[in-house]
């Protein structure tokens, strides 16, 4: 059996943007499987920011198809306001149960996933 990752984390978009996060998450090109049912959905609220959020244990083995699946919603689920484009900006945190490995720290900003051992 393998060791687990505790994963939580949060995306801040606009409604256009959200619409395409959720079309990837549904899409599932990345293998996260069943652990898409964890990403929910502000239901209301939030101004001109929606929030999505993931929180969930998943097998360790998962965690690179999930972070794959993140950085896709970083730099596909842009929104367009003339010339601007907006991404996707958020935060994760993954802890490992295996003895020996350092939590993981995920930022999401500017079309990126960027990681960093905490």
């Amino acid at each position: 059996m393998g060791m687990y990752a505790h994963v939580a984390g949060w995306l801040e978009l606009d409604e256009q943007a959200l619409d395409k996060a959720l079309a990837i998450i549904r899409a599932d090109i990345d293998g996260v499987g069943d652990y898409t049912e964890s990403w929910c959905v502000q239901a209301s609220g939030g101004g001109f920011s929606r929030h999505l959020f993931f929180g969930c244990t998943i097998r360790e083995s998962a965690v690179a198809e999930l972070k794959a699946q993140v950085a896709r919603i970083a730099s596909e689920a842009v929104s367009q306001d003339g010339e601007a484009t907006d991404y996707p900006n958020g935060v994760f945190r993954v802890v490992y149960e295996t003895e020996g490995m350092s939590a993981e720290l995920l930022s999401v900003s500017g079309g990126a996933l960027r990681e960093r051992r905490v």
